[in-house]
């Protein structure tokens, strides 16, 4: 398509849209501008321009003890709180360009950047004029760094002969669309009130040291136009509500644990005497692992069910399906540390990943699933690509890996699963053709134990997020144990069991999964027949340093996960080692003085 067909198509787009929006106006025409005369000397013009732009409105709370402890929580506003806006310039050919590239002297070039990462802030007001200005020296600043980076990728290719046959840019369909939800208003003296009473609920558990209630909600206006013809806007709100407790037990170690609830507004989020109900469940569980037995070490089955289920596959499963194109890197000694295919399925497309009765597949485009929310669900996702399902494994065989529209070697296309900062997941449905009920399962577990000739068999249900962790972690001592070379890294366990031969369960605490690899999971011998639909925050692993910093970084999306129990065949458990943090040398004030 030649650019004045890019010219056309845009201004065709533009009569399909709201003529008032003055945002969207001023990056169409500032974008038709760009592609028509952005031209350094007698340098390429850019092929590719797109602009991003997003505007939020955010009520955030968090209380302790009965006290609020911050509050950014005004009434939304008839204009938006804040505009950040991300610029992406491209220039070479879909083929090969300026991204997937990295050079560690890079920032010594003498060019200014605006990163990706940093992302501009444009007026709040809706000025057509201030803000064709901010997207002017925006574009004119990431077409000066396109052709910098160009340059110096062509230079570093010159003496190589690449293998890779993937593009460095995809080819996709250009659509229009348009996804509004309803958005619900909060009123602050309401969640500042509900904060306060939660949190007051620890006065009454003298066991838990620490604790936390937050509720946060947030509604963002997302605007998107490339010079490809593509456009979108994207209104949404997602809230959600957490509360952290933490302790030490009464040998000093650490104790923590969570909970948390999404809805697509405050509205949508559980009752206040269910969250009341969650809250005491929460301590009590906290009091109770303060003085639970520890088990030095455990090898034998495993069984994982609901939440400790899902986040293994969050945690342990779900960076290795995410493709990552390969870096060209301007020190080829430093090749092996931008692996692409390091810790993923890159090497086992076609191979088996999973028992042969799983199947996984990412739907961005489904909404619940049983009845229940899924909260990474999106009609096109931050590149403009139409969301649809993805089957990654079938029957055990890893059929594809997710990808965005900078591809992984043998793909011509994305998945349509850019979020944020890279490819990652949306919703991730498990499917399997034999299962077992419950009581089936926790049979089968024994089963497995009495042939190892063990005492016990170890249960699982629930496991720490690490997303949480770093967010409710106040400088208490962390105790790691290495997990030893190609291991995947979770979370430890926070709520375990010893499981006898009699069906009796017994509490154990500061339980980490040692030797977990990517191979473990074709070993899972049998799951459940019903699934839990899980969401929490994703920590991606599965990030290039050069495609990172085009796209607007905001929280960490919401993956959810539908997963059945499972059980798997063999791990290895144990306590955590290095040094125990001291307890408190005076008792906890409020409840010293009763």
């Amino acid at each position: 398509m030649t650019r004045k067909l890019f010219t056309a198509a845009l201004l065709c787009a533009s009569a399909a849209f709201a003529a008032e929006d003055v945002v969207m106006k001023a990056m169409r025409d500032e974008l038709a501008r760009s592609m028509k005369k952005l031209q350094l000397e007698s340098l390429q013009k850019p092929y590719f321009i797109s602009y991003r732009e997003v505007e939020t409105d955010t009520c955030a709370v968090s209380a302790s003890f009965g006290a609020i402890l911050s509050s950014m929580c005004e009434p939304p506003a008839t204009q938006p709180r804040s505009r950040q806006l991300a610029v992406e310039v491209r220039v070479g050919d879909y083929a090969r360009d300026n991204t997937n590239f990295y050079a560690f002297r890079m920032q010594a070039s003498g060019v200014v950047r605006i990163m990706g990462g940093d992302a501009l802030s444009v007026p709040v007001d809706d000025n057509y004029d201030e803000i064709r200005r901010q997207l002017w020296l925006a574009t004119d600043s990431a077409y000066k760094q396109a052709l910098d980076v160009y340059a110096k990728k062509k230079a570093a290719l010159e003496n190589r002969t690449r293998t890779d046959d993937a593009p460095d840019f995809s080819k996709e369909p250009v659509i229009s669309d348009t996804e509004t939800t309803p958005i619900a208003p909060w009123n602050r003296a309401e969640v500042e009130a509900g904060a306060k009473a939660l949190s007051t609920i620890f006065r009454e558990f003298p066991g838990v040291a620490d604790s936390e209630v937050r509720f946060n909600s947030n509604t963002s206006l997302t605007r998107f136009v490339n010079s490809e013809g593509t456009w979108y806007t994207r209104q949404t709100g997602l809230a959600s509500w957490q509360v952290n407790a933490s302790t030490q037990a009464v040998d000093g170690m650490p104790i923590a644990d969570f909970d948390m609830a999404h809805g697509r507004s405050l509205r949508d989020l559980p009752s206040r005497d269910e969250l009341a109900k969650r809250v005491r469940s929460l301590a009590s569980r906290v009091e109770k692992l303060r003085t639970a037995a520890l088990v030095e070490r455990y090898t034998g089955p495993v069984l994982f069910e609901g939440q400790a289920a899902a986040e293994m596959v969050m945690q342990g499963l779900a960076n290795a399906i995410v493709g990552v194109p390969r870096l060209v890197v301007d020190d080829s000694r430093f090749e092996k540390m931008f692996a692409s295919d390091d810790g993923t399925f890159a090497d086992k497309i076609g191979g088996k990943v999973l028992p042969d009765f799983l199947s996984l597949t990412d739907n961005p485009a489904a909404r619940e699933f049983g009845g229940k929310p899924l909260f990474g669900s999106y009609q096109v996702d931050e590149e403009g690509v139409k969301a649809r399902p993805t089957q990654i494994v079938d029957k055990g065989i890893c059929v594809t890996m997710l990808r965005s529209r900078a591809l992984i070697p043998n793909t011509t296309a994305s998945t349509g699963n850019r979020r944020t900062m890279g490819a990652m997941p949306s919703n991730l449905l498990f499917t399997a053709e034999k299962s077992l009920t419950a009581d089936q399962l926790k049979a089968e577990l024994l089963r497995l134990v009495k042939l190892r000739n063990r005492e016990y068999g170890i249960l699982v249900r629930r496991l720490n997020n690490p997303s949480v962790a770093l967010a409710s972690n106040r400088g208490r001592t962390i105790i790691i144990t290495s997990r030893g070379a190609g291991a995947v890294d979770v979370e430890p366990a926070i709520e375990a069991y010893k499981v006898y031969p009699d069906g009796r369960e017994e509490l154990v605490r500061n339980l980490n999964i040692n030797g977990l690899t990517l191979g473990s999971f074709k070993d899972i011998v049998a799951v459940s027949d019903t699934s839990n639909v899980f969401s929490a925050p994703f920590r991606t692993k599965r990030i290039s340093p050069a495609t990172a910093g085009t796209f607007l970084v905001g929280a960490q999306p919401l993956v959810s996960v539908a997963v059945p129990s499972l059980l798997f065949d063999d791990l290895t458990l144990q306590r955590p080692t290095g040094d125990v943090p001291n307890l408190p040398f005076t008792k906890h004030p409020f409840f010293d003085s009763k």
